[in-house]
């Protein structure tokens, strides 16, 4: 099998103030293909350590994705470090040039500054990628390494640049090279349920199939991943895998709860709205990350204040003073008035004390309740969650989605999931 590696270059991806989604991206989609990557290298912006990272990746891998440092700036040094390492003249593309001067008028006034025409290079015999998106077009060249025939791509860093520039030339391009060498791999969502649990039921129901399997934690489960290199194989052993795990696996292919919530919702004709204190809009950022999630997803409502829940939700001020904003009771009333006053078919919603401070003896940090409703139908569960601040809040929100799921797949007349 092609052996794939990526290197992410930027000094910002080091010092943590940029989210890495390239290489997630890339790495999602290379699998789906079954090219899984062999190997990721992030790197700053120092000529020394991107040759090191190039040596490293050469050794491991037959084609070397490199995205970052393609822009006009002093920083920006992919393109001269790659052509001196592999020993490539760089030399200005007329075609190139005029490409960038027409970028240049469309947004700028004036000539196009000179320093820009650092993005007109090309290292000699190199096929130009196209950019829809921005001015730093990519480059793919075919080189000799090691004795062995290596593939290099270096395509800009962006992710608006490079997902598009990925999806539309690289993906195409890398299954292309060895078409009849491939790992399948298909994961599942074992829904509410942990690593350790998942692998004792997965296990002994796949071993007799020619298959790898691997785990991935997740607030709302554990994602079962079952690779082989026989594609029939792997869908028998994700059949058995799923009925081993019983009614808590999604359906192959999905890996968490909001994909399968959206596809019943709209199977349904339903709609859903949301009502969130504890939270502060998790989970309506969370749905609203999807395309297409408008069809389903009417709204929702931050009420961090009990006169927001009182006003908004319509939670009554009696229930408040009785039994506090953080209770079933309060949760429970989120979620109808959330359903009742949006008029969508369900509802979640959740309240609780995410920490570090805020406790106390009868309620500490980490209780939270979240609700649902669907149908008229409403659930009601209380969380004992442990970790940071940033952690209870991210379980809460994967629980209160996981709980309308399973109040959506209970027998009617249950309320109580």
């Amino acid at each position: 099998m092609i052996k794939i590696a990526m290197i992410c270059t930027g000094t910002e991806l080091l010092k943590g103030s940029t989210v890495n989604t390239n290489l997630a991206f890339l790495g999602g989609e290379l699998t789906a293909a079954g090219l899984p990557p062999v190997l990721e290298i992030a790197v700053g912006d120092d000529c020394g350590e991107l040759s090191g990272a190039l040596a490293s990746a050469l050794r491991s891998a037959d084609a070397v994705v490199v995205s970052g440092g393609l822009g006009p700036t002093v920083d920006d040094i992919t393109l001269d470090v790659a052509a001196r390492f592999f020993g490539l003249e760089l030399v200005e593309s007329p075609e190139l040039s005029l490409r960038l001067e027409e970028w240049w008028r469309r947004g700028h006034r004036g000539r196009c500054p000179r320093m820009q025409y650092r993005q007109a290079r090309c290292p000699a015999g190199a096929r130009i990628i196209p950019n829809p998106e921005g001015s730093a077009v990519g480059y793919d060249f075919e080189t000799v390494y090691g004795g062995r025939s290596r593939r290099i791509f270096l395509l800009p860093g962006p992710p608006r640049e490079f997902e598009p520039m990925a999806r539309d030339y690289l993906l195409p391009c890398l299954a292309g090279l060895n078409p009849e060498d491939r790992i399948f791999t298909t994961g599942f969502l074992a829904a509410g349920i942990g690593e350790s649990a998942a692998s004792a039921a997965v296990e002994p129901a796949v071993r007799e199939f020619a298959v790898t399997v691997a785990y991935t934690a997740k607030p709302e489960g554990a994602v079962v991943y079952l690779s082989g290199s026989d594609a029939a194989t792997v869908t028998a052993a994700v059949a058995a895998a799923r009925r081993a795990v019983g009614e808590a696996a999604l359906p192959a292919g999905v890996t968490g709860v909001i994909p399968e919530l959206i596809a019943r919702l709209r199977t349904e004709g339903a709609t859903l709205s949301t009502a969130e204190s504890c939270t502060g809009g998790l989970i309506a950022a969370a749905l609203t990350d999807r395309p297409g999630v408008s069809e389903v997803y009417l709204g929702g409502a931050v009420t961090y204040s009990n006169a927001l829940k009182t006003a908004l939700l319509g939670v009554a001020p009696e229930l408040l003073r009785e039994f506090g904003a953080v209770s079933s009771e309060t949760a429970a009333a989120m979620a109808a008035g959330a359903a009742s006053r949006f008029g969508s078919t369900a509802a979640v919603a959740v309240t609780g004390i995410a920490g570090p401070g805020g406790g106390s003896a009868a309620k500490p940090v980490g209780l939270v309740y979240v609700a649902a409703v669907w149908r008229g139908r409403s659930s009601v569960r209380e969380l004992r969650l442990r970790g940071s601040r940033r952690a209870i809040r991210e379980r809460a929100r994967a629980q209160a989605l996981l709980l309308l799921l399973e109040l959506m797949n209970a027998p009617a007349g249950v309320d109580e999931v």
